[in-house]
């Protein structure tokens, strides 16, 4: 009688229930699902206007001062006319002072020397400078043609003809042929120098009088 009662007292699982069960459990699983394909659709869009943004953005434009014409450029490349311009750019700020702008001048030239040849210009900068006011001296330099840029593994060397004129006040000293090389290397860019090309060496070469 007591196994017949427990028969009797155990719960009945209906039709109705079980189908219930099954549809509550689909139901379920059918908003998980689509939780996972709404989160997979959300990351394919960030993922595409990252792409789309990133392929469209233009690229960055670097403008150097006194260059002759305006380009592009990429990290780590240095066109030959982007050399060709900073070397003019720094060469005819060098060469052409007053002796009420030479501290300017040396001021915004020293910037872009390299270690070694700043430590050459500034011993011998003081006693130009005062050289410069005392005899109230003023140069001039203009550019002859195209400069001839060369690229070696050591860096640029840049050649320059012009010609160069020599004042004290309004007398004129001399006015003749100049040719100058400056070296040039590629350094890291900077705050100070965001060109991130450095002076090494610059000399005056002798030219001929010939055809003048």
């Amino acid at each position: 009688m007591k196994n017949a009662r427990v028969k009797q007292d155990a719960p009945f699982a209906s039709k109705s229930s079980v189908f219930f069960e099954r549809y509550a459990h689909a139901e379920n699983e059918n908003v998980q699902l689509r939780l996972v394909a709404g989160l997979a659709g959300l990351l394919f869009v960030i993922v595409m206007t990252a792409f789309v943004y990133s392929a469209t953005r233009p690229q960055a434009v670097y403008y150097v001062p006194g260059a002759v014409s305006a380009g592009l450029a990429y990290p780590d490349l240095v066109p030959l006319s982007s050399v060709r311009s900073f070397a003019l750019a720094w060469l005819t700020g060098w060469l052409n002072y007053t002796p009420e702008t030479i501290e300017g001048v040396y001021a915004r030239s020293l910037k872009f020397m390299s270690p070694a040849l700043l430590s050459q210009v500034r011993g011998r900068s003081t006693e130009e400078l005062e050289k410069v006011r005392r005899d109230r001296l003023s140069s001039v330099f203009m550019l002859a043609g195209e400069p001839e840029v060369e690229a070696g593994k050591g860096g640029f060397k840049v050649t320059v003809d012009g010609k160069r004129g020599i004042y004290m006040g309004k007398e004129e000293l001399s006015f003749e042929p100049a040719r100058y090389v400056v070296n040039i290397l590629q350094v890291p860019a900077t705050e100070d120098n965001p060109y991130a090309l450095s002076v090494t060496d610059i000399r005056k070469e002798e030219v001929s009088n010939e055809g003048e």
